[in-house]
Formats: C-alpha cells, structure tokens, sequence
C-alpha cells in the first residue's frame, strides 16, 4: 500500500519570487549601509573637539574594523552554505546548498522530542512566527519553508505547498507519528485534501483582524481617556 502512495507522491520543488527577493534585499540592504555608515562616523558624532576625536579614534577604530571584518567574514561563510533550491519528495525533504551539499530531513528520521509528550510534530513560536517543528534523535529540528531565514539566497513563493506536501508525506508514509491538530488550523491545510484551505484561512484572517479591531479601539479609547484627564 505504501508503495501505491509514494508512486502518487510526486516530488514538489521551491519556485523564487524574484520580486520579493529583490526588495527584501534592497530593505535589508540599505539598513545595513545605514548602520554602517552611523557606526564609521560614531566618532565623529560622540567628540566635541579635535583632541577628543583622536583619543576616541585610536580607541574605537581598531575594534570597529575586526567587526566589520568577522561579519563580513560570517556572511561569505553563510553564502556558501546557503539555501538555492528545497525539495519534498517521497522520502523527505531535501535542502540544495550553494556549495553543492545538501542537506535532508528525511521521514524515517523523524521521532519524538525529549519534551514533547503529546505531538511528534508540532508548532514552536520564533520571532513571532510558527514554525513547523519535528523531532530527530529526540532533539527539536525546525523547518522552514519560505526562504526567510538567513541562509537562503531568495524568497520561496510556493513555500505554503512545500510545507502541505511534506505533512502529508509525514501522514502517508509515517502514519505512528501524531500531528498537532495546531498545525493544520495555523497553516490552512486541509487534514485530508493536504491542500490550501480558503474558508479556514479566512476565518484565521477574520479573527485576527477582529482581535486587531479590538486591540486598536481599546488604545483609542485609552488616548481619549487620557486626553480627557
């Protein structure tokens, strides 16, 4: 049966957004020209005469320099191994490296979590996003699929379908691991289609903005409160 399901499983591959690629460079971009250019004059701003902008040169300029040197030194070094192309097929999910290596996690990796009593596959909040999270060799592994973290060289525009995909291998071909029913509600899946799911998404978008209302009439009602007083 499972042989059925994985000649069914076809393999689904990252498409880029270019677009979205190009503006997050230019963003990130220009505030790190910005930081750069406020720390090499730091001196400049920091003396209020000739005397003291020479004694806080000598001191500040030699250790701005080695850290320039170490970051620029860690971004060619997370070039090399950063993400080009994500793979889902039916044997896992394949990460292909700018330097030619790839890395993989693959279904039959995948276990519990030393704290995770409940779900084997599970969601984790980081920097106010889930993450879809597994566990291998009982250590916690996050997943990401869009291309936003730091080692990925462009935006993945299909990175919705990339993670549908690879649930539902997770459900077909590892069917003794529980998933949070979280994951399904958070991401819009749909539990058996392992499609995007349009009324789940709208009504996920419904009660945010909703929560988002009251957030926003609750602070206008505080100013005017205040204003008043």
């Amino acid at each position: 049966m499972q042989e059925d399901f994985r000649k069914e499983f076809l393999p689904l591959a990252s498409k880029p957004s270019w677009v979205i690629t190009w503006l997050m460079n230019i963003f990130f971009g220009s505030v790190l020209l910005f930081m750069f250019t406020v720390l090499a004059v730091f001196p400049f701003l920091v003396s209020g005469n000739i005397k003291v902008f020479v004694v806080v040169a000598v001191l500040y300029y030699p250790v701005w320099v080695i850290g320039m040197y170490r970051f620029f030194r860690y971004v060619k070094k997370s070039k090399g191994i950063s993400v080009t192309k994500i793979m889902v097929d039916d044997k896992g999910i394949h990460f292909y490296k700018k330097n030619g290596s790839i890395d993989a996690i693959l279904y039959n990796q995948l276990g519990t979590f030393l704290r995770s009593d409940d779900y084997e596959v599970y969601l984790t909040m980081k920097r106010k996003t889930w993450i879809l999270t597994v566990g291998i060799n009982r250590n916690e592994t996050k997943v990401v699929f869009d291309g936003t973290d730091i080692g990925s060289t462009h935006y993945i525009k299909n990175g919705r379908a990339l993670r549908a995909r690879f649930i539902e291998g997770i459900v077909r071909f590892r069917p003794d691991l529980k998933i949070d029913p979280f994951v399904f509600k958070e991401f819009s899946i749909h539990p058996e289609k392992f499609t995007f799911d349009g009324k789940r998404y709208l009504k996920h978008v419904g009660e945010a903005a909703i929560i988002a209302g009251i957030i926003v009439l609750l602070s206008l009602g505080l100013m005017l409160l205040v204003v008043k007083m």
